[in-house]
């Protein structure tokens, strides 16, 4: 072909037309690819972000929800907050706790014959949110009504206890109902 046919196929109604078509898919190409594209993407981005805001919002929410259930609960109770801090003190005060037990005991006529503390760390510095335990052996002799009579005075104290063991022992030697028995109490106190 030479250029004259060339020159005349360009300048043909044809070829105006695909070239038409063609400059529009470029530049449509262009627009969808540099404008549309990264438009969609941020609009598609910014729909994500809002449905996870929705959802952390829900979450506060909740959770504000909470704290005010409770402040009004703290409010409520204001003034028996102190048998809160009677029932689960900040240190173990043993000699209260051992105090309350021979009380109990007295009252109930149970006769104490040894009590054993187990060991505890009473210089420790570091101030944890968990609970500690203070357990506390007792060897007592009294009959049963004694026993029961002491167990609900125990747990009807202030300071939180629980018997974790109890074992109840009769001596051979004597037959009767009134017979003394031997008795073993594992009591667990808690504190701060």
């Amino acid at each position: 072909m030479n250029i004259e046919q060339i020159k005349k196929k360009i300048k043909g109604k044809k070829f105006q037309d695909y070239s038409y078509s063609i400059f529009f898919f470029i530049t449509f190409s262009f627009f969808l690819l540099f404008v549309i594209r990264p438009n969609l993407i941020n609009v598609f981005s910014l729909h994500e972000e809002l449905s996870h805001l929705n959802l952390l919002n829900r979450n506060y929410e909740n959770i504000i929800r909470k704290i005010l259930e409770i402040q009004s609960f703290i409010e409520i109770n204001r003034n028996d907050l102190y048998v809160l801090d009677q029932s689960l003190t900040s240190s173990p005060q043993i000699n209260k706790i051992l105090d309350d037990i021979t009380l109990n005991a007295s009252e109930s006529g149970l006769i104490i014959n040894q009590m054993n503390i187990s060991s505890i760390n009473l210089k420790e510095y570091i101030k944890k949110t968990t609970k500690k335990t203070l357990t506390i052996n007792i060897g007592a002799m009294g009959d049963f009504y004694q026993v029961n009579k002491f167990k609900k005075a125990l747990e009807n104290g202030r300071r939180l206890k629980v018997v974790k063991f109890l074992q109840l022992f009769k001596n051979d030697d004597e037959s009767s109902q009134s017979a003394n028995l031997e008795i073993k109490i594992i009591v667990d106190t808690y504190y701060l």
